[in-house]
Protein backbone atom coordinates (compact mmCIF):
# COMPACT_ATOMS: atom_id res chain seq x y z
CA UNK A 1 0.00 0.00 0.00
CA UNK A 2 1.19 3.36 -1.04
CA UNK A 3 2.81 5.74 1.76
CA UNK A 4 0.46 8.65 1.15
CA UNK A 5 -2.75 6.55 1.09
CA UNK A 6 -3.59 6.57 4.79
CA UNK A 7 -2.98 10.49 4.76
CA UNK A 8 -5.10 10.65 2.09
CA UNK A 9 -8.09 8.32 3.53
CA UNK A 10 -7.77 10.61 6.72
CA UNK A 11 -8.66 13.96 4.66
CA UNK A 12 -11.21 12.46 3.29
CA UNK A 13 -12.85 11.58 6.56
CA UNK A 14 -12.37 14.98 7.43
CA UNK A 15 -13.64 16.63 4.35
CA UNK A 16 -16.70 14.46 4.59
CA UNK A 17 -17.53 15.09 8.78
CA UNK A 18 -17.72 19.15 7.65
CA UNK A 19 -20.30 18.28 5.19
CA UNK A 20 -22.95 19.83 7.27
CA UNK A 21 -21.39 23.61 6.92
CA UNK A 22 -21.53 23.23 2.87
CA UNK A 23 -24.25 24.73 1.29
CA UNK A 24 -24.81 24.47 -2.46
CA UNK A 25 -23.84 27.73 -4.55
CA UNK A 26 -25.11 27.87 -8.31
CA UNK A 27 -23.79 31.18 -10.23
CA UNK A 28 -23.02 31.84 -13.85
CA UNK A 29 -21.86 35.07 -14.67
CA UNK A 30 -22.14 35.90 -18.72
CA UNK A 31 -22.51 31.76 -18.81
CA UNK A 32 -22.20 30.65 -22.35
CA UNK A 33 -22.14 27.18 -24.13
CA UNK A 34 -19.28 27.41 -25.90
CA UNK A 35 -16.03 28.84 -26.47
CA UNK A 36 -13.87 26.12 -23.75
CA UNK A 37 -10.17 25.08 -24.97
CA UNK A 38 -9.29 24.17 -21.91
CA UNK A 39 -10.13 22.23 -18.70
CA UNK A 40 -8.55 20.27 -15.59
CA UNK A 41 -10.39 18.19 -13.34
CA UNK A 42 -9.53 18.14 -9.42
CA UNK A 43 -10.59 15.23 -6.71
CA UNK A 44 -14.14 17.12 -6.82
CA UNK A 45 -14.24 20.15 -9.09
CA UNK A 46 -13.26 21.01 -12.91
CA UNK A 47 -11.79 24.05 -14.02
CA UNK A 48 -12.04 25.16 -17.39
CA UNK A 49 -10.20 28.34 -19.29
CA UNK A 50 -12.37 30.11 -22.28
CA UNK A 51 -11.02 31.80 -25.47
CA UNK A 52 -10.95 34.90 -23.77
CA UNK A 53 -8.81 34.05 -21.35
CA UNK A 54 -11.33 33.55 -18.16
CA UNK A 55 -11.39 30.86 -16.13
CA UNK A 56 -14.70 29.05 -14.79
CA UNK A 57 -15.29 26.57 -11.88
CA UNK A 58 -18.10 24.17 -10.62
CA UNK A 59 -18.33 21.74 -8.31
CA UNK A 60 -16.24 21.04 -5.01
CA UNK A 61 -15.31 24.60 -4.04
CA UNK A 62 -12.98 23.75 -0.73
CA UNK A 63 -9.64 25.52 -0.21
CA UNK A 64 -10.12 28.79 -1.53
CA UNK A 65 -10.57 26.96 -5.44
CA UNK A 66 -12.46 29.95 -6.03
CA UNK A 67 -10.01 32.69 -5.81
CA UNK A 68 -12.01 35.42 -4.42
CA UNK A 69 -10.11 35.26 -1.08
CA UNK A 70 -12.48 33.64 1.58
CA UNK A 71 -11.45 30.50 1.53
CA UNK A 72 -15.60 29.73 1.62
CA UNK A 73 -16.78 26.40 1.35
CA UNK A 74 -19.17 25.70 -1.68
CA UNK A 75 -20.68 23.84 -3.81
CA UNK A 76 -21.41 24.96 -7.32
CA UNK A 77 -23.86 23.69 -9.58
CA UNK A 78 -22.88 25.11 -13.00
CA UNK A 79 -19.92 27.30 -14.54
CA UNK A 80 -19.16 30.34 -12.38
CA UNK A 81 -16.52 32.62 -13.98
CA UNK A 82 -14.01 33.27 -11.22
CA UNK A 83 -13.99 36.86 -12.09
CA UNK A 84 -11.75 37.88 -8.67
CA UNK A 85 -9.11 35.84 -10.87
CA UNK A 86 -9.08 38.13 -13.54
CA UNK A 87 -8.34 37.52 -17.18
CA UNK A 88 -5.46 36.37 -19.85
CA UNK A 89 -5.06 33.05 -18.66
CA UNK A 90 -3.63 30.83 -21.29
CA UNK A 91 -3.29 27.35 -19.54
CA UNK A 92 -5.16 25.64 -16.50
CA UNK A 93 -4.40 22.48 -14.57
CA UNK A 94 -5.93 21.31 -11.34
CA UNK A 95 -4.58 19.12 -8.85
CA UNK A 96 -6.44 17.58 -5.82
CA UNK A 97 -7.49 20.53 -4.03
CA UNK A 98 -5.52 22.88 -5.69
CA UNK A 99 -5.22 24.91 -9.32
CA UNK A 100 -2.27 26.51 -11.13
CA UNK A 101 -2.43 28.76 -14.42
CA UNK A 102 0.10 30.58 -16.67
CA UNK A 103 0.04 33.89 -18.43
CA UNK A 104 1.36 34.28 -21.71
CA UNK A 105 4.25 36.42 -20.48
CA UNK A 106 5.62 32.73 -18.58
CA UNK A 107 3.95 33.99 -14.84
CA UNK A 108 2.86 30.59 -13.03
CA UNK A 109 0.06 31.41 -10.11
CA UNK A 110 -1.27 28.95 -7.60
CA UNK A 111 -4.25 29.12 -5.34
CA UNK A 112 -5.92 26.21 -3.26
CA UNK A 113 -4.96 23.63 -1.10
CA UNK A 114 -0.95 23.84 -0.02
CA UNK A 115 -0.85 21.08 2.85
CA UNK A 116 2.30 19.97 1.17
CA UNK A 117 3.66 23.02 -0.31
CA UNK A 118 2.23 22.22 -3.77
CA UNK A 119 2.45 25.73 -4.59
CA UNK A 120 5.85 26.44 -4.03
CA UNK A 121 5.51 29.90 -1.15
CA UNK A 122 7.83 28.40 1.50
CA UNK A 123 5.14 27.23 3.65
CA UNK A 124 1.98 25.30 3.74
CA UNK A 125 -0.60 27.31 4.13
CA UNK A 126 -3.78 27.26 1.77
CA UNK A 127 -3.88 30.15 -0.77
CA UNK A 128 -7.33 31.90 -1.42
CA UNK A 129 -6.46 34.48 -4.02
CA UNK A 130 -3.76 33.66 -7.14
CA UNK A 131 -0.37 34.08 -5.69
CA UNK A 132 2.37 34.47 -8.53
CA UNK A 133 4.49 31.27 -7.70
CA UNK A 134 7.24 31.16 -10.67
CA UNK A 135 8.31 33.35 -13.46
CA UNK A 136 9.76 32.01 -17.21
CA UNK A 137 8.04 29.10 -17.36
CA UNK A 138 7.96 27.41 -20.76
CA UNK A 139 5.81 24.28 -19.57
CA UNK A 140 4.45 22.58 -16.37
CA UNK A 141 2.22 19.73 -14.64
CA UNK A 142 0.39 19.20 -11.45
CA UNK A 143 0.26 15.73 -9.95
CA UNK A 144 -1.79 15.21 -7.35
CA UNK A 145 -0.08 16.90 -4.64
CA UNK A 146 3.41 18.33 -6.14
CA UNK A 147 3.90 20.92 -9.06
CA UNK A 148 6.88 20.80 -11.72
CA UNK A 149 8.04 23.17 -14.09
CA UNK A 150 10.28 23.72 -17.00
CA UNK A 151 11.98 26.95 -17.12
CA UNK A 152 12.85 28.89 -20.29
CA UNK A 153 16.43 27.92 -19.61
CA UNK A 154 15.82 23.94 -20.21
CA UNK A 155 15.72 23.58 -16.49
CA UNK A 156 13.35 21.70 -14.51
CA UNK A 157 12.16 22.61 -10.58
CA UNK A 158 9.55 20.82 -8.59
CA UNK A 159 8.27 21.19 -5.11
CA UNK A 160 5.62 19.55 -2.99
CA UNK A 161 4.94 16.05 -2.04
CA UNK A 162 7.85 13.88 -2.80
CA UNK A 163 7.50 10.71 -0.12
CA UNK A 164 8.45 8.46 -3.33
CA UNK A 165 10.87 10.71 -5.29
CA UNK A 166 8.51 12.30 -7.31
CA UNK A 167 9.77 15.05 -8.03
CA UNK A 168 13.49 13.96 -8.71
CA UNK A 169 15.37 16.06 -6.22
CA UNK A 170 17.83 12.78 -5.40
CA UNK A 171 15.62 12.16 -2.04
CA UNK A 172 12.34 11.15 -0.76
CA UNK A 173 11.88 13.63 1.80
CA UNK A 174 8.20 14.19 2.43
CA UNK A 175 7.56 17.14 0.65
CA UNK A 176 9.51 20.30 0.06
CA UNK A 177 7.69 23.53 0.04
CA UNK A 178 10.17 25.81 -2.11
CA UNK A 179 11.06 24.91 -5.47
CA UNK A 180 13.73 22.61 -5.76
CA UNK A 181 16.05 21.92 -8.70
CA UNK A 182 16.02 18.20 -9.92
CA UNK A 183 19.21 16.53 -9.10
CA UNK A 184 20.56 15.64 -12.69
CA UNK A 185 20.55 19.54 -13.38
CA UNK A 186 19.94 18.78 -17.21
CA UNK A 187 19.07 21.93 -18.83
CA UNK A 188 17.52 20.13 -22.02
CA UNK A 189 14.28 19.27 -21.03
CA UNK A 190 11.44 20.16 -23.63
CA UNK A 191 8.06 18.51 -21.98
CA UNK A 192 6.91 17.13 -18.84
CA UNK A 193 3.62 15.29 -17.23
CA UNK A 194 3.14 14.30 -14.02
CA UNK A 195 1.59 11.13 -12.02
CA UNK A 196 0.27 10.89 -8.84
CA UNK A 197 3.73 10.09 -7.06
CA UNK A 198 5.85 10.40 -10.23
CA UNK A 199 6.88 12.81 -12.86
CA UNK A 200 7.42 12.28 -16.43
CA UNK A 201 9.87 14.28 -18.76
CA UNK A 202 11.07 14.38 -22.13
CA UNK A 203 14.74 16.19 -23.37
CA UNK A 204 14.75 17.68 -26.93
CA UNK A 205 16.52 14.74 -28.29
CA UNK A 206 13.35 12.99 -27.50
CA UNK A 207 14.79 10.56 -24.66
CA UNK A 208 12.27 9.80 -22.03
CA UNK A 209 12.72 10.05 -18.09
CA UNK A 210 10.93 9.01 -15.12
CA UNK A 211 11.37 9.97 -11.27
CA UNK A 212 9.18 8.56 -8.43
CA UNK A 213 7.23 5.72 -7.57
CA UNK A 214 8.13 2.15 -9.82
CA UNK A 215 6.15 -0.12 -6.97
CA UNK A 216 3.69 -1.30 -9.84
CA UNK A 217 6.22 -0.35 -12.82
CA UNK A 218 4.70 3.06 -13.14
CA UNK A 219 8.77 4.35 -13.14
CA UNK A 220 9.06 2.11 -16.62
CA UNK A 221 11.75 0.79 -15.38
CA UNK A 222 12.88 -2.98 -14.68
CA UNK A 223 11.27 -4.45 -11.44
CA UNK A 224 14.82 -4.95 -10.68
CA UNK A 225 15.29 -1.47 -10.49
CA UNK A 226 13.05 -1.13 -7.19
CA UNK A 227 10.17 0.67 -5.92
CA UNK A 228 11.17 4.08 -6.36
CA UNK A 229 13.74 6.21 -7.85
CA UNK A 230 14.72 9.34 -6.29
CA UNK A 231 16.50 10.48 -9.62
CA UNK A 232 15.36 10.92 -13.00
CA UNK A 233 16.12 7.33 -15.38
CA UNK A 234 16.00 6.49 -18.44
CA UNK A 235 13.48 4.79 -20.16
CA UNK A 236 14.49 2.93 -22.67
CA UNK A 237 16.43 3.99 -25.68
CA UNK A 238 13.77 5.37 -28.05
CA UNK A 239 14.06 9.44 -29.56
CA UNK A 240 10.93 9.56 -30.66
CA UNK A 241 8.61 10.40 -27.16
CA UNK A 242 6.40 13.73 -27.30
CA UNK A 243 4.62 13.41 -24.06
CA UNK A 244 3.39 10.59 -20.68
CA UNK A 245 1.32 11.61 -17.84
CA UNK A 246 0.48 9.33 -15.13
CA UNK A 247 -1.93 8.12 -12.72
CA UNK A 248 -1.52 6.19 -9.16
CA UNK A 249 -0.65 2.81 -10.64
CA UNK A 250 -0.08 3.44 -14.62
CA UNK A 251 1.02 5.94 -17.11
CA UNK A 252 0.54 6.41 -20.90
CA UNK A 253 2.87 7.90 -23.27
CA UNK A 254 2.55 9.24 -26.64
CA UNK A 255 4.97 9.14 -29.42
CA UNK A 256 5.83 12.22 -32.15
CA UNK A 257 4.83 9.13 -34.55
CA UNK A 258 1.42 9.06 -33.28
CA UNK A 259 1.71 5.57 -31.48
CA UNK A 260 0.58 5.52 -28.28
CA UNK A 261 2.15 3.10 -25.07
CA UNK A 262 1.03 2.25 -21.66
CA UNK A 263 2.65 0.62 -18.31
CA UNK A 264 2.37 -0.37 -14.95
CA UNK A 265 -0.23 -1.91 -12.38
CA UNK A 266 -2.99 -2.83 -13.92
CA UNK A 267 -5.72 -3.44 -11.22
CA UNK A 268 -8.47 -1.94 -12.88
CA UNK A 269 -7.73 -2.67 -16.42
CA UNK A 270 -6.13 1.12 -16.98
CA UNK A 271 -3.11 -0.35 -19.10
CA UNK A 272 -5.46 -1.21 -21.38
CA UNK A 273 -4.20 -4.99 -23.44
CA UNK A 274 -7.04 -6.58 -22.11
CA UNK A 275 -5.59 -8.48 -19.65
CA UNK A 276 -6.27 -9.73 -16.09
CA UNK A 277 -6.57 -7.16 -13.04
CA UNK A 278 -2.99 -9.05 -11.51
CA UNK A 279 -0.44 -7.87 -14.39
CA UNK A 280 2.03 -5.78 -13.75
CA UNK A 281 4.13 -4.18 -17.27
CA UNK A 282 7.22 -2.79 -16.47
CA UNK A 283 8.00 -1.64 -19.56
CA UNK A 284 5.99 0.83 -22.25
CA UNK A 285 3.54 -1.21 -23.81
CA UNK A 286 2.79 -0.30 -27.77
CA UNK A 287 -1.19 -0.30 -28.00
CA UNK A 288 -2.91 -1.16 -31.53
CA UNK A 289 -2.79 1.71 -33.71
CA UNK A 290 -0.46 5.13 -35.09
CA UNK A 291 -3.06 7.38 -35.29
CA UNK A 292 -3.51 8.84 -31.82
CA UNK A 293 -3.61 12.44 -30.93
CA UNK A 294 -3.65 13.23 -27.49
CA UNK A 295 -3.58 11.28 -23.62
CA UNK A 296 -5.35 11.68 -20.67
CA UNK A 297 -4.65 9.73 -17.49
CA UNK A 298 -7.00 9.44 -14.37
CA UNK A 299 -5.93 8.09 -11.16
CA UNK A 300 -7.22 4.06 -12.17
CA UNK A 301 -8.24 5.36 -15.85
CA UNK A 302 -6.89 6.28 -19.48
CA UNK A 303 -7.94 8.55 -21.90
CA UNK A 304 -6.94 9.16 -25.68
CA UNK A 305 -8.15 10.82 -28.82
CA UNK A 306 -7.45 10.07 -31.98
CA UNK A 307 -7.15 12.21 -35.68
CA UNK A 308 -10.34 10.97 -36.45
CA UNK A 309 -11.20 12.79 -33.88
CA UNK A 310 -12.57 10.13 -31.61
CA UNK A 311 -12.21 9.30 -27.69
CA UNK A 312 -10.77 6.20 -26.52
CA UNK A 313 -11.15 5.05 -22.78
CA UNK A 314 -10.27 2.04 -20.44
CA UNK A 315 -10.14 1.44 -17.03
CA UNK A 316 -12.13 1.53 -13.94
CA UNK A 317 -15.53 2.69 -14.83
CA UNK A 318 -17.10 2.92 -11.46
CA UNK A 319 -19.73 5.58 -11.47
CA UNK A 320 -19.48 5.44 -15.34
CA UNK A 321 -16.11 7.26 -15.49
CA UNK A 322 -15.41 5.65 -18.70
CA UNK A 323 -18.42 6.78 -20.47
CA UNK A 324 -18.73 4.35 -22.48
CA UNK A 325 -22.26 3.56 -21.15
CA UNK A 326 -21.28 0.48 -19.90
CA UNK A 327 -22.02 -0.39 -16.62
CA UNK A 328 -19.74 -3.07 -15.82
CA UNK A 329 -16.66 -1.79 -13.17
CA UNK A 330 -14.07 -2.48 -15.19
CA UNK A 331 -13.14 -2.08 -19.07
CA UNK A 332 -9.82 -3.42 -20.04
CA UNK A 333 -9.69 -2.13 -24.12
CA UNK A 334 -9.88 1.20 -25.72
CA UNK A 335 -13.60 1.43 -25.93
CA UNK A 336 -14.98 4.47 -28.19
CA UNK A 337 -16.88 7.58 -25.82
CA UNK A 338 -19.67 8.77 -27.59
CA UNK A 339 -19.22 9.96 -30.89
CA UNK A 340 -16.63 11.82 -32.97
CA UNK A 341 -15.69 15.44 -33.04
CA UNK A 342 -13.42 15.59 -30.05
CA UNK A 343 -11.19 18.59 -29.59
CA UNK A 344 -9.53 18.74 -25.78
CA UNK A 345 -9.33 16.44 -23.16
CA UNK A 346 -7.72 17.29 -19.70
CA UNK A 347 -4.11 15.67 -19.35
CA UNK A 348 -6.03 14.01 -16.49
CA UNK A 349 -9.61 13.31 -15.09
CA UNK A 350 -11.04 13.45 -11.70
CA UNK A 351 -11.29 11.09 -9.59
CA UNK A 352 -14.16 9.83 -10.00
CA UNK A 353 -15.53 11.73 -12.99
CA UNK A 354 -14.18 12.41 -16.46
CA UNK A 355 -14.64 15.50 -18.96
CA UNK A 356 -13.83 16.28 -22.76
CA UNK A 357 -14.46 19.56 -25.04
CA UNK A 358 -15.87 19.02 -28.53
CA UNK A 359 -15.22 20.94 -31.87
CA UNK A 360 -18.08 23.75 -31.00
CA UNK A 361 -16.32 24.36 -27.91
CA UNK A 362 -18.09 22.77 -25.15
CA UNK A 363 -17.58 20.89 -22.58
CA UNK A 364 -18.77 17.40 -21.83
CA UNK A 365 -18.61 15.42 -18.54
CA UNK A 366 -19.72 11.97 -16.89
CA UNK A 367 -19.04 9.97 -13.86
CA UNK A 368 -19.81 10.53 -10.42
CA UNK A 369 -21.85 14.24 -9.50
CA UNK A 370 -21.86 13.76 -5.91
CA UNK A 371 -20.21 17.42 -5.86
CA UNK A 372 -22.31 18.77 -8.71
CA UNK A 373 -18.90 18.49 -10.91
CA UNK A 374 -20.64 17.25 -13.80
CA UNK A 375 -22.02 20.43 -14.34
CA UNK A 376 -25.32 19.37 -16.33
CA UNK A 377 -28.75 20.58 -16.29
CA UNK A 378 -30.54 17.21 -14.94
CA UNK A 379 -30.64 19.57 -11.56
CA UNK A 380 -29.61 16.39 -9.43
CA UNK A 381 -26.35 15.25 -8.69
CA UNK A 382 -26.93 12.41 -10.52
CA UNK A 383 -24.24 9.98 -12.47
CA UNK A 384 -23.89 9.59 -15.85
CA UNK A 385 -22.10 6.59 -17.77
CA UNK A 386 -22.33 8.53 -21.09
CA UNK A 387 -21.18 12.50 -21.97
CA UNK A 388 -23.61 14.56 -20.46
CA UNK A 389 -23.68 18.52 -21.79
CA UNK A 390 -22.42 21.36 -19.16
CA UNK A 391 -25.26 23.51 -18.64
CA UNK A 392 -25.46 27.06 -17.62
CA UNK A 393 -28.79 26.33 -16.23
CA UNK A 394 -29.80 27.06 -12.47
CA UNK A 395 -32.13 25.44 -9.90
CA UNK A 396 -32.44 28.91 -8.28
CA UNK A 397 -29.86 31.48 -8.64
CA UNK A 398 -29.31 32.90 -11.63
CA UNK A 399 -26.53 36.06 -12.60
CA UNK A 400 -28.77 38.28 -15.28
CA UNK A 401 -26.10 39.68 -17.51
CA UNK A 402 -26.05 43.64 -18.59
CA UNK A 403 -28.98 44.23 -21.51
CA UNK A 404 -31.96 41.60 -19.43
CA UNK A 405 -33.98 42.37 -16.79
CA UNK A 406 -31.97 42.92 -13.95
CA UNK A 407 -28.09 44.28 -13.85
CA UNK A 408 -26.09 46.20 -11.11
CA UNK A 409 -22.94 48.25 -11.10
CA UNK A 410 -19.86 48.78 -10.13
CA UNK A 411 -19.20 45.31 -9.17
CA UNK A 412 -17.06 44.21 -7.28
CA UNK A 413 -18.14 47.39 -5.37
CA UNK A 414 -17.32 48.82 -1.94
CA UNK A 415 -20.19 50.68 -0.50
CA UNK A 416 -22.95 52.18 -2.97
CA UNK A 417 -24.11 49.86 -5.59
CA UNK A 418 -26.86 51.23 -8.51
CA UNK A 419 -29.37 48.13 -9.47
CA UNK A 420 -31.06 48.31 -13.18
CA UNK A 421 -34.46 46.86 -13.91
CA UNK A 422 -37.09 46.83 -16.47
CA UNK A 423 -39.50 47.03 -13.52
CA UNK A 424 -40.04 49.43 -10.56
CA UNK A 425 -37.97 47.58 -7.56
CA UNK A 426 -39.62 47.84 -4.73
CA UNK A 427 -37.71 44.94 -2.20
CA UNK A 428 -34.53 44.02 -2.59
CA UNK A 429 -32.52 40.73 -0.25
CA UNK A 430 -28.88 40.20 -0.02
CA UNK A 431 -27.96 36.74 0.41
CA UNK A 432 -24.83 35.04 1.90
CA UNK A 433 -23.09 31.89 -0.74
CA UNK A 434 -24.83 29.59 1.91
CA UNK A 435 -28.40 30.96 1.13
CA UNK A 436 -28.92 33.01 4.48
CA UNK A 437 -30.19 36.34 4.08
CA UNK A 438 -27.88 38.97 5.47
CA UNK A 439 -29.59 42.31 4.94
CA UNK A 440 -33.16 43.42 3.36
CA UNK A 441 -33.97 46.80 2.33
CA UNK A 442 -37.55 47.86 1.99
CA UNK A 443 -37.36 51.08 0.55
CA UNK A 444 -35.11 51.93 -2.04
CA UNK A 445 -34.02 55.35 -3.41
CA UNK A 446 -33.03 55.94 -6.43
CA UNK A 447 -32.30 52.20 -7.20
CA UNK A 448 -29.05 52.48 -5.11
CA UNK A 449 -28.41 50.65 -1.87
CA UNK A 450 -25.76 50.55 0.11
CA UNK A 451 -23.20 47.52 0.53
CA UNK A 452 -20.76 49.15 2.57
CA UNK A 453 -21.56 47.25 5.86
CA UNK A 454 -20.76 43.45 4.57
CA UNK A 455 -17.71 42.19 5.26
CA UNK A 456 -16.03 41.15 1.77
CA UNK A 457 -17.09 38.33 -0.31
CA UNK A 458 -19.74 37.11 -2.45
CA UNK A 459 -23.30 37.45 -2.29
CA UNK A 460 -26.59 36.95 -3.95
CA UNK A 461 -28.69 40.31 -4.60
CA UNK A 462 -32.66 39.56 -5.11
CA UNK A 463 -34.87 41.76 -6.51
CA UNK A 464 -38.94 42.08 -5.64
CA UNK A 465 -38.25 38.22 -4.11
CA UNK A 466 -38.47 36.49 -7.41
CA UNK A 467 -36.30 33.97 -7.92
CA UNK A 468 -33.78 35.24 -10.08
CA UNK A 469 -30.59 36.28 -8.42
CA UNK A 470 -27.78 38.90 -9.18
CA UNK A 471 -23.86 37.84 -8.07
CA UNK A 472 -22.33 41.05 -5.94
CA UNK A 473 -18.57 40.68 -5.19
CA UNK A 474 -18.27 42.74 -2.18
CA UNK A 475 -14.36 44.19 -2.05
Amino acid sequence: MLRILSVLKSQKKAAISSLALLASLSMNAQCSLTGYKNLSQGESFTVALKDNGSLWLWGYNNFGLSGNGTGQYTQIQHPWEMSEVGGGWTEVQAGENYIVALKANGDLYGWGGNNYGQLGTGNNTNQFSPKLIMQNVKAYSVGLLHTVVIKNDGTMWGTGYNDWGGLGIGSSVGFVNVWTRESTNATNWKSLGTGLYNTYGVKTDGTLWATGANLYGQAGLPQASGNETDDFKQIGTDTNWSVVYGGEFHAVGLKTNGELYTWGGNPHGQVGLGATTGTTYYTPQKMSGSNWSSISAGRLSSFATKTDGTLWGWGDNNNGKIGSGSATATVNTPTMVGATGWKTIPYRVGYYSSAAIDNAGSVYTWGWDGYWQLGNDDGTQTNSNVPSKVSCSDLGVDEITSGKKVSLYPNPAKDIVTLQSAKAISEVKIYSATGSIVKSISKVSDNKINVSDLPAGVYIVKINDVAEGVKLIKK
